[in-house]
């Protein structure tokens, strides 16, 4: 199998920038305004100014620790249907994450999206076969926002048994979400076998907030995996020269893992690409640029040099709208995911630079992804697979169309797409010539019309309620 390693940097060059980074951290430092992390960063060897809440790091120290950081995490589904082991360069897909707008199949208008279809697009990830980890959506705007993250939380514990993955905004919130997911495993040891990860994200420039240290000791403290997640924004809050970005981002992430090792040695750390461009013609954030596919391969190519599973999100647009802007930039961004052997790659249903979302948006997305899961298992040389005795039964004349060789290896050896045209013009015509977006509707109202079972029942939903509440 290909799993995709394409690189935009020498190895000189990425070396370059990993030393970058240590100068950075071992002369500035970061900003972490928390106590007890502060306490255990000085007995581990960093020098810490308790006073201004900064700390700096010995380049021996940091390397060191990239070190006891796991090359691979296995993720868990609570059905068991499937365990993922992430760390290989081999793609994972993600439903979400976190839009604050929903768009209605033929309209142009957005709305607030609600806690009902933060779980209806959990329904619709759960039955699609190539979306592995189901993330939330988006926050629901229709419950008390100091409680949305573990609302949402709920909704895809009550749709989906795949793996999920939340975004908690406080310790309170991440500590409301435990207690749900301990409920519904029916098991106080989260960690051994978890079914739930996290994103837990620095603030730009070189700082943490009490907030996300408050989440960090939750989370280390449950063993639950964690991918950190800086966002800093070429030209506002970080360098406007991509290799200088890339000091910035690297900084942060280097800060998260040398943190989580020092609080759990060992414990399950992801390295993370969330790139922003500051758009100076405009005003305004981009995701979607030649220079943010750059800086993804570039995040890739320095997770792996440490060892360490990497992230990236992905089937990124600007465009507002489901449109060829929005189909094309998404299938270059997530193009660039799988070649660059990125492991988990978020975002499938997004849109407007990750604010809007729609149904047929997230069935689109799975679409290409199952062809760009396709393209990254390369291909499968067996003497079977040479078929040389094939080829010289058929000789100079003849037809495969009927050779058993054929019926066995058509299915696996092709992609064949859900919702694509592939029928001559004469047969979509005569099927009411569908485009895309009406095929994905289609599909999408198709799930969410199926009669399933509860993922969880009555009393189990009135005990997580319970624990939100309180």
């Amino acid at each position: 199998m290909w799993t995709g390693s394409t690189k935009v940097l020498s190895d000189e060059d990425a070396k370059r920038i990993h030393t970058a980074s240590l100068s950075v951290l071992e002369e500035t430092g970061t900003y972490i305004p928390h106590d007890e992390i502060l306490k255990k960063l000085n007995n581990a060897g960093a020098h810490v100014d308790r006073q201004d809440s900064i700390a700096r790091f010995p380049a021996s120290l940091i390397e060191d620790l990239i070190r006891k950081a796991p090359r691979t995490i296995a993720l868990h589904s609570r059905s068991e249907r499937e365990t993922i082991d992430i760390g290989h360069g081999v793609t994972r897909a993600v439903s979400g994450f976190d839009a604050t707008f929903m768009q209605d199949f033929g309209t142009r208008n957005r709305r607030p999206i609600t806690e009902e279809e933060v779980g209806n697009f959990a329904r619709i990830a759960d039955q699609l076969e190539h979306i592995d980890i189901v993330g939330v959506q988006g926050i629901p705007q229709d419950v008390p926002q100091d409680k949305a993250e573990a609302y949402a939380a709920m909704k895809l514990l009550e749709n989906t048994s795949k793996h999920i993955l939340i975004a908690p905004d406080t310790g309170t919130s991440a500590t409301t979400i435990f207690s749900m997911i301990k409920s519904v495993t029916g098991s106080d040891d989260i960690g051994s076998k978890p079914v739930i990860s996290c994103h837990i994200s620095p603030s730009a420039p070189l700082r943490w907030t009490p907030e996300t240290c408050e989440i960090i000791m939750h989370v280390v403290k449950e063993g639950v995996p964690f991918y950190i997640l800086p966002a800093p924004m070429a030209g506002a809050t970080s360098p406007v020269t991509l290799a200088g970005h890339l000091v910035q981002h690297n900084t942060q992430i280097l800060t998260g893992i040398v943190i989580a090792q020092v609080l759990r040695n060992g414990h399950p750390v992801v390295y993370c690409n969330a790139h922003t461009l500051f758009n100076m013609r405009e005003g305004n954030p981009v995701i979607a640029t030649p220079e943010t596919l750059l800086l993804r391969y570039a995040g890739a190519q320095i997770a792996r040099s440490y060892g360490i599973p990497s992230h990236s999100i992905g089937f990124d647009t600007d465009a507002h709208i489901v449109d060829q802007q929005c189909i094309w930039e998404k299938a270059l961004s997530a193009m660039a995911c799988v070649n660059a052997g990125i492991d988990v790659m978020v975002n499938l249903g997004m849109f407007s630079t990750g604010l809007n979302v729609s149904y047929e948006s997230l069935v689109i997305d799975h679409e290409i992804f199952s062809q760009l899961r396709r393209f990254q298992r390369g291909i499968e040389v067996t003497d079977d697979h040479l078929a040389v005795d094939v080829i010289n039964k058929i000789g100079t004349w003849g037809s495969y169309l009927e050779e058993e060789h054929t019926l066995r290896h058509f299915r696996s050896e092709n992609w064949y797409p859900d919702i694509s045209c592939r029928k001559l013009f004469e047969k979509w015509s005569e099927e009411g010539e569908k485009d895309m977006l009406t095929a994905a509707h289609e599909k999408a109202q198709g799930i969410l019309a199926q009669r399933t079972g509860p993922i969880v029942d009555s009393r189990l939903k009135k005990e997580l309620e319970r624990i939100i509440i309180e």
